[in-house]
């Protein structure tokens, strides 16, 4: 079975595939950053005031925001 849920969504140190990002003004940017389909990515932590996600691509670390997670669809297979 294959659930689809939001980068947003993730608890930290649970990873999954991205399947698509929701085109908008983000698109573009998260594209250059790396983040793909089929690239496994981890929510590392969250900020203390949980509008920071830091996440892990490959063999770096980067921080995005809650609103460019939103739009980040994960596949996580169970």
């Amino acid at each position: 079975m294959v659930r689809q849920k939001t980068l947003a969504m993730l608890t930290p140190g649970e990873s999954a595939l991205v399947s698509l990002l929701h085109e908008n003004i983000f698109t573009c940017k998260l594209m250059n950053l790396g983040i793909l389909p089929n690239t496994r990515i981890t929510l590392v932590r969250r900020a203390p005031f949980g509008k920071t996600l830091y996440i892990k691509l490959g063999n770096y670390q980067m921080a995005i925001r809650e609103e460019e997670a939103q739009t980040i669809i994960l596949e996580d297979t169970v």
